[in-house]
Parts: C-alpha cells; structure tokens; sequence
C-alpha cells in the first residue's frame, strides 16, 4: 500500500477522493479514527482498523464503496466503536458467528445424509472394488437399509443399531451378523474420512461385540469318507456341486478357487493346474492326480472359459455360495422324510479340505509337504533357507491320497486305522 507522506494531514475523505483512488492505494478518514478505504483491483473497501483488548491489531470488513457509502461506512464504523466500548470485539464475534454458521450447516448437512447414503457411497467407492465385496453389499443392502436407511447416519445410536439390527441376525446367524458389523463400521468409518459425518462424530458400532469365533476342527475319518463318496454320485446336489466337492477332497483346494477355475490354468499334459487368486496372495501350482484329471476331463465341453461356468449368468463361473446352499439343503428334512445327506454330524465344504490335510498326514505325508499341498506359508527359519519347490513330492503323495479315497469307495476296503491296527 502506498503510504501517506510524512507531516502532511490526511485530507478528510470525500466520495470524489475514493471514486479517484488508484489500485493498491489506502486512505485513512482523519474526522473518524479506524476507518480506512482500499482500493483493490476488482474494489474499493471500507474497514475499521484497531487495536484489541490484548493489544493485537485487528481490522473488521464494513462493506464496499458504491453500495455502501461513505456515510454508510461512517455510520457502521460508530456502531463498531460501541460495541468495542461494550467490551465486544467486533472481529471474533464475526469469526463467531462464521463458526456458528458452519455448524449449523454441518447439522443440515448431517441431518439430511442418511444410513442409505452413508451404505450407498461406501458401496460404490469401497466394497465394489474389492474382490469379494459383493457379501458385503448384500448383507448391508438386506439388514440395514431397510430397518435404519431412512434415519440420519449421525443420529443411530447404539442401542438402536443393536437392538433393530444385530441382534436379530446374531439370533438368527452369528457369523453373518459378526460379518455384517464389521461392514457397518467400516461404512461409518469410510463416511467419516471422507467428512460427510460430523468431525466429532462417535460411530454407533463402538462398544458391539460380534460373535465369538469358534475354530472348526472338524475332519472327515475314513467311515465317514466312504460314506460320503459312496453316496456323492447319487446325491440331490448337481452335477457342478458334486465335482466341486470331490476336487476339494482330492486336491485340497478351497471351494472358491475351485468353482473359479478356468481351462487356460490347467495343463492335462503336465498334469497341473496353476492358481493366480489365492487366499495369502501366493501363486500355487497344484498337482493334480490322475483322478482329479478323470474329473476335469468330462467338463471340457460344457464351456471355453470356466471349469464350472455357471447356467444363470453369462461368462461366470458358479458362485461359491452355491455349494454351501446345497449342502445346507440337503441336510433338512421335510414332509417326513429325513435329510438327504448321509453323515449324522454337520460338515463345509472347507471341512474336506481339512479331512484331506489330515488325511495325508495319517498316510505319512511329511509336514512341510502338507503345507506345500495346501499352499501354506512356512515362515520358520528352515524355510528361508530351503528353496526346495517339493512339487514333485506333492504330486507322489495327493496321488497316494486320491487311490486311498478311491479305496474307501470300493465296498468291502480297509481303513487307515485298521490297516494300522493288524
């Protein structure tokens, strides 16, 4: 700003002498102490220049020449010395009212945005990019939205999000009601770093407790087995559902990576099949004995892509949740007539991988070859410094567990056990 010369009197201001002024020029009102005039390149202000309480020097905007006037600004200037004698800082009761201001749009703001749209923008922001957000999407979409969508994100309570929707899937399935939790606190989560929540804002998922994780130890023996095998190829599961389960058995694979097989992984010459979409990350060669290739090979012709393409949607695969809706249904019982499946203890589809791990151990298979089977991460010291691939161990002993299970098939065949046993 250019400065006013040194010993002349500032001229008392007139609406001509601001009219002229020139960017960048400020001038004081001598008849009115505090009051001042910029002039910037777009306008020209008034404001009131002064000294707080704290001896900070603090200036407040009183408005623009042109709609305001100089006598306008003159007068505003008296009302802000008022208030300064009333003990009333003019600026920080702006900056207060600019607070109060933003809070009370944050409280619109907060009011108007609902649990649907806090689930509907994590959806598309978050759970559709993950690989396996589409339970996610469901459970929320199916438990939440419809009880608690139209209130107010910010206003759900605790008490409110357990009562309406935790406990009664807790009740009714606590593992999904668990899961179900965790993706409503990720969602409030999610909402608050993206600042559509308040800043102070407590997520009402804090202090529910989801269901205690049970680890299943569960393994098929070797009665069970040939139970289960004997009765597969008449089972009311389909034709995808039992040769999904058998390939779990028979290369201790998960059913996810088993139901999203595609043809280009597999190599029947080398007797392979290569996994890029691991559970740990890891790429795994799996060995496939010549029964597991006997499977594989009257499925070549249902479809280009996939090992189990699905019928309903086109260029899928079958949905994983597809296997463990046919056992479910199979062991129901209905019009009298008992459940389908043959074994009396309930059973996954994750069991018979379990079953087959434990299996090859009962056969002598060494542990670090189970791990390489089952695509295991070894993180013990040995395992830094052995680089060994084991695959062909691997392929020896899944080929030793596959004739064992087409043993327990065949009537009239001795156990593991009993074998041991004579």
């Amino acid at each position: 700003m250019k400065p006013t010369p040194a010993g002349d009197r500032p001229k008392t201001l007139t609406p001509a002498i601001i009219a002229a002024m020139a960017p960048g020029v400020e001038l004081s009102d001598p008849d009115n102490p505090g009051l001042r005039v910029r002039c910037n390149s777009s306008a020209k202000v008034f404001f009131y220049r002064y000294r707080a309480p704290d001896g900070a020097l603090r200036q407040i905007k009183l408005g623009e020449f042109g709609a305001m006037t100089l006598a306008a600004a003159r007068a505003a200037l008296a009302k802000r010395k008022l208030d300064r004698e009333q003990g009333i800082d003019p600026q920080l009761v702006k900056r207060q009212a600019r607070a109060d201001a933003a809070k009370a749009r944050e409280a619109k703001r907060a009011t108007s945005y609902t649990v649907e749209d806090l689930v509907n923008d994590y959806i598309v922001e978050n759970l559709e990019k993950q690989k396996k957000g589409a339970e996610g999407v469901r459970l929320l979409q199916r438990e939440l939205v419809p009880k608690l969508g139209a209130r107010p994100a910010a206003a759900v309570t605790r008490r409110e999000l357990q009562d309406e929707v935790i406990r009664p899937t807790m009740a009714r399935a606590p593992r999904v009601a668990t899961y179900l939790l965790s993706r409503i606190r990720c969602a409030y989560a999610h909402g608050l770093e993206q600042g559509r929540l308040p800043d102070d804002h407590i997520s009402p998922t804090i202090g529910i407790k989801g269901a205690s994780q049970v680890r299943r130890k569960r393994a098929l023996g070797d009665s069970e087995l040939a139970t289960l095998l004997r009765w597969l190829p008449h089972s009311p599961y389909s034709r995808s559902v039992r040769k999904v389960l058998l390939l779990s058995l028979l290369t201790a694979s998960r059913s996810g990576e088993i139901v999203a097989a595609r043809w280009s992984d597999i190599d029947f010459e080398r007797g392979t099949w290569q996994q890029h979409d691991t559970k740990n990350g890891t790429p795994h060669l799996v060995m496939l004995s010549r029964q597991a290739l006997e499977v594989l090979k009257y499925r070549r012709e249902l479809d280009p892509v996939f090992v189990f393409p699905s019928g309903k949607r086109k260029d899928q695969h079958i949905n994983q949740k597809a296997v463990g809706l046919a056992q479910y249904a199979a062991r129901q019982a209905s019009d009298g007539a008992p459940a389908a499946d043959p074994l009396s203890t309930g059973w996954t589809t994750h069991d018979l991988r379990r079953s087959a791990a434990t299996g090859l151990a009962r056969l002598g298979c060494p542990r670090v070859v189970q791990d390489r089977c089952l695509n295991h991460v070894d993180n013990s010291i040995a395992a830094i410094y052995d680089t060994h691939r084991y695959d062909e161990e691997a392929r020896t002993w899944l080929q030793k567990w596959a004739d064992h299970l087409t043993a327990l098939s065949t009537p009239n065949v001795t156990s593991i056990d009993a074998a041991m046993a004579a």
